[in-house]
């Protein structure tokens, strides 16, 4: 017969190598971050020291998108020239064009806020949709008829009764530093994958 406190012992001999396996399991799959130190490169046959200097993380760049947006005109242009290649271009990107106010009002159907835009020279127009949204709504309202405008819509359409379609439209005008006439923006960000290639 085993004396109780043999079965103590045991007992505890098996907790601590099973804890102490446990910890070694961790400290081996948990290693921690050890930033790389500069390297030291000597030449056999020359009397310098290369020092390699460590990697540092790089921030996201900025690329401009200025020179991707479309005049109303170059707009209506393509459509005239290729309606469905236009359509087609434009289906899947967010296309941004820069126009001057003529119209502000909601659409027939779906009474949707609808900014529309003149395009010289035509009678067809440029119609920005946007979603109802107290956002969406707020800013049109401050919009005025005259006013120059960058904005951006999807789905580019011809519409049933004439003019050129976009929707789930933004304003974009307050992307544009008015100093440097540029639209800067993070790399591979929202607006670089969205908006339309010119």
């Amino acid at each position: 017969m085993k004396l109780p406190y043999e079965l103590y012992i045991k007992t505890s001999v098996i907790t601590v190598a099973t804890a102490y396996g446990i910890y070694l399991l961790y400290g081996l799959a948990t290693t921690p971050y050890q930033p790389k130190t500069p390297e030291v490169k000597v030449a056999e046959n020359a009397d310098t020291v290369t020092q390699q200097q460590p990697e540092q993380p790089s921030k996201p760049s900025k690329i401009d998108i200025f020179p991707r947006i479309y005049t109303t005109g170059e707009v209506h242009a393509r459509f005239e020239q290729h309606e469905f290649r236009a359509t087609n271009d434009f289906k899947n990107c967010r296309l941004m064009v820069i126009g001057k106010i003529e119209s502000i009002g909601t659409a027939a159907f779906s009474k949707n806020p609808l900014v529309t835009l003149s395009i010289p020279g035509s009678i067809d127009r440029l119609n920005f949709e946007f979603e109802n949204t107290d956002y969406d709504n707020n800013k049109v309202a401050k919009l005025n008829v005259g006013d120059p405008i960058i904005i951006a819509g999807f789905k580019a359409h011809r519409g049933p009764l004439g003019g050129i379609f976009l929707d789930d439209s933004r304003i974009m005008s307050h992307m544009l530093s008015t100093k440097k006439q540029q639209m800067l923006v993070s790399s591979d960000g929202v607006y670089d994958r969205e908006i339309c290639q010119k």
